[in-house]
């Protein structure tokens, strides 16, 4: 059955705003004495670093996060959503856990190269990682329209 268009913009739209709060929240986390989180700065370096002189901007690591954010949202919404227990915004915290348990065991210690769950950067940054991927997961839960097999 093709996805309709209300479907589609519904999980884009649930994907910018879960990558909204992960990306204010990340950078916010410190005044809880938690390790400042700054994925923009990451994300451009990672993906623009060699074709700027000098730093890339902060705005095209922005992009990489919300574009990812749009994916992973349709990822959930089309694929995961159904298969997960719970209720929409269970389903959502267990999505958030999921890709902060992937993100910390594979991609952020052989891509970024900060150590598992972020262990290069500070003690307690796995904790602040938990803390935003878990907020993105329960707006996504929150606002994703989910598929089911049937329809």
């Amino acid at each position: 059955m093709p996805f309709e268009l209300d479907f589609i913009l519904l999980s884009i739209i649930s994907g910018i705003l879960a990558s909204y709060v992960l990306l204010a929240n990340a950078l916010w986390l410190q005044s809880l004495k938690l390790p400042r989180l700054d994925f923009s700065t990451a994300m451009a370096n990672l993906t623009y670093g060699e074709q700027f002189e000098g730093k890339p901007p902060y705005f095209a690591g922005m992009i990489v996060i919300y574009f990812n954010g749009i994916i992973f949202a349709l990822l959930y919404s089309t694929v995961v959503a159904q298969y997960l227990p719970g209720e929409p915004i269970v389903k959502g915290a267990i999505w958030g856990a999921v890709l902060w348990f992937f993100s910390g065991i594979f991609y952020v210690p052989f891509i970024l190269k900060e150590g598992f769950f972020l262990s290069h950067i500070h003690p307690m940054a796995w904790f602040s990682s938990g803390i935003v991927h878990g907020m993105y997961g329960l707006v996504v839960g929150w606002l994703a329209p989910i598929h089911t097999a049937a329809g």
